[in-house]
């Protein structure tokens, strides 16, 4: 509803969801590093009680526990179902991600203590930058990542030249061949990426998806499934509620997600992990 959060939207929202309602915290910015989305779903909480589902999407669990720690465990308390989106690349601290935090996997475990299980936690390893992605990085992730009993994964690649001209005009800066088209970013390596992922995927016993644009990598690549994040039955399941009959746009071409609410804002690049690829500022 909209591009920027406002309380007023969200009793829009319900109505047209009924309790099937969702939020997320937060696709636009990292709650792990802006505290006004939490004031935001502290807001939202407040004036319509605890929602069906809350997602949290970070870069940084650590900052998610200092800054979110205690409203995580109230809308536990409250009956609400929490979910998070981890997104972890092996690239925290470099030109590609120069505010992340590197510890996000070793603090899983406190996240999922918080939340009732690792069960209610999704590794991202988004995006899959060309020239830039290994393989051993990836393995020596998911094996450190399934370690802490995550066994849900979910892969994506950075989005193609000419789609946001303010990620173009800074990865041409850091990443040679991009201004030019990334010559030999195409299907075919898409493809032997997703067979490489899932091959280490089955080795740690985890269930990996491919997320909006690259959904289709589904259907040609056994073992991978189509991603969605704000996933009807995942959030059935763990709530023991039946998957609500509500559909959504989704935020991408291909995305899976149920209808949701957004408590964060755009514009907040400078002051969150300042990441080269973010097209979310």
């Amino acid at each position: 509803m909209g591009l920027y959060y406002r309380l007023a939207d969200y009793a829009r929202y319900r109505e047209a969801v009924g309790e099937a309602t969702y939020v997320d915290i937060s696709r636009r910015t990292d709650p792990g590093r802006i505290p006004a989305v939490w004031e935001n779903l502290r807001e939202v909480v407040g004036a319509h009680g605890a929602p069906w589902v809350v997602q949290v999407w970070t870069k940084s669990v650590g900052g998610v526990l200092a800054l979110g720690g205690d409203t995580l465990r109230a809308l536990v308390d409250a009956g609400a179902t929490v979910t998070t989106q981890v997104t972890v690349t092996g690239l925290a601290g470099t030109i590609w991600e120069p505010g992340v935090p590197a510890d996000s996997v070793d603090r899983l475990g406190e996240l999922a203590a918080i939340l009732g299980g690792p069960e209610r936690l999704t590794w991202r390893y988004d995006p899959i930058i060309p020239t830039v992605h290994s393989i051993e990085t990836y393995a020596r992730l998911a094996h450190e990542v399934a370690d802490q009993g995550v066994g849900r994964g979910v892969i994506n690649y950075l989005a193609p030249p000419g789609r946001y001209k303010r990620v173009d005009r800074r990865l041409a800066a850091v990443l040679p061949g991009w201004s030019g088209g990334m010559p030999g970013y195409d299907d075919a390596w898409r493809l032997a990426v997703a067979r490489e992922a899932v091959a280490v995927a089955g080795e740690v016993g985890m269930r990996l998806s491919c997320c909006a644009e690259s959904a289709g990598l589904a259907e040609v690549v056994p073992g991978l499934h189509r991603a969605a994040c704000g996933d009807g039955a995942w959030f059935a399941a763990l709530s023991g509620r039946d998957a609500p009959p509500v559909g959504g746009r989704g935020s991408r071409p291909g995305c899976g997600c149920l209808r949701y609410f957004d408590v964060g804002n755009y514009g907040y690049w400078s002051r969150c992990h300042r990441c080269a690829y973010c097209y979310a500022g």
